[in-house]
C-alpha cells in the first residue's frame, strides 16, 4: 500500500513529467478536476502506482494490460464519452515518472544505510568491545564544578571524602557546603553505577537478539549520564554515548531488514 507521503512524491513527478505534456490539460491545471476536466491520474493515483509496481517490462503493453484489468474495470467512467485516463498516449511517461521516483527512493535508502555502516556492529562482539571500552570510565564527578558559597570544585572528589570534610569542619557555612557536596556527589555516583547496570543489560539483550530492549537499556545509560550534568563536549565524550549509537544503528538496521523481509 502506497502511503500518503509517497503518493505526494509520485504526483509531483507525474505533474512535472506527464501533465506538462498532456494535450487535454485545461488552462491553469493541474489539478484539473477543479477546472472541470476529469483526470484518471487524479482519480486513481494510488491504484495506478501499485499497478505499475506489479509489472517489470521493457515494453509498454504489459503495463496497459495491467492498468485496464485493475483500474479500468472498476472505473465509473469506463466506456463513457469522457473516459479520463491518459494512459493510452501518455503511458510511457507515466511509467517512467513512477519508476524515477522508485529509483530516487532506493538511492535514499542506500545512502541512509551507508551513513549508518560505520556504526553498525558486525556481531555482538563489537557491542561487547564498545561496552568494555566504556566500563569504569565514569564513576563519579570528573568535571570542574562550582558548588555552594565556598564555590567548591568537586572534580575527582567522592561523596565519602566530602562527608568526611563536613564532619571535620568547625565552620557552619563550610560544614553546610560540604554536606551539600556529599549529597550531590552521592547522587552522581549512584547514577554512574545505575548507568553501568543498564549498559550491561543492553549487552545481554543484544546477545539474545533483543535489539529493541538493548536500545532501551543503552538509552537509559546515556540519559543517566547526560542528566547528571557530565559535560557533553568536555575533554572526553560521554561514556555511554557510543554504546547508545551502536545500539540505535543496529536496531534500525534490523527493523529495516525485517521490513524488507531479509
Amino acid at each position: 500500500m502506497v502511503s500518503e507521503a509517497e503518493l505526494g512524491e509520485y504526483l509531483d513527478e507525474i505533474r512535472q513529467e506527464v501533465c506538462s505534456r498532456c494535450v487535454e490539460r485545461p488552462d491553469g491545471g493541474p489539478p484539473c478536476l477543479p477546472l472541470g476536466k476529469i483526470c484518471g491520474v487524479e482519480l486513481h493515483l494510488a491504484d495506478l502506482v501499485e499497478s505499475i509496481h506489479k509489472v517489470k517490462s521493457n515494453v509498454i503493453k504489459p503495463y496497459l494490460d495491467q492498468n485496464r484489468e485493475e483500474i479500468c474495470e472498476t472505473c465509473a467512467f469506463r466506456q463513457s464519452s469522457i473516459c479520463p485516463c491518459p494512459m493510452d498516449y501518455l503511458a510511457v511517461l507515466v511509467v517512467k515518472a513512477v519508476e524515477s521516483v522508485d529509483a530516487r527512493r532506493g538511492q535514499r535508502e542506500e545512502q541512509a544505510l551507508e551513513k549508518r555502516d560505520f556504526l553498525l556492529p558486525k556481531d555482538v562482539g563489537d557491542v561487547r568491545r564498545v561496552y568494555g571500552e566504556a566500563t569504569g570510565t565514569w564513576i563519579g564527578c570528573d568535571w570542574p564544578t562550582v558548588i555552594g558559597k565556598m564555590r567548591l570544585n568537586l572534580q575527582g572528589w567522592t561523596a565519602a571524602r566530602a562527608r568526611a570534610m563536613a564532619q571535620a569542619s568547625e565552620d557552619r557555612q563550610e560544614t553546610a557546603d560540604w554536606f551539600r557536596a556529599a549529597h550531590w556527589l552521592a547522587k552522581v555516583e549512584h547514577h554512574a553505577q545505575l548507568a553501568e547496570t543498564h549498559a550491561a543489560e543492553a549487552v545481554q539483550a543484544a546477545s539474545e537478539g533483543r535489539w529493541r530492549d538493548a536500545l532501551a537499556c543503552a538509552e537509559w545509560a546515556w540519559a543517566l549520564e547526560f542528566a547528571s550534568g557530565r559535560p557533553l563536549h568536555h575533554a572526553f565524550p560521554l561514556a555511554w554515548q557510543r554504546l547508545r549509537e551502536i545500539m540505535e544503528a543496529a536496531y534500525q538496521a534490523r527493523a529495516f531488514a525485517d521490513a524488507q523481509g531479509v
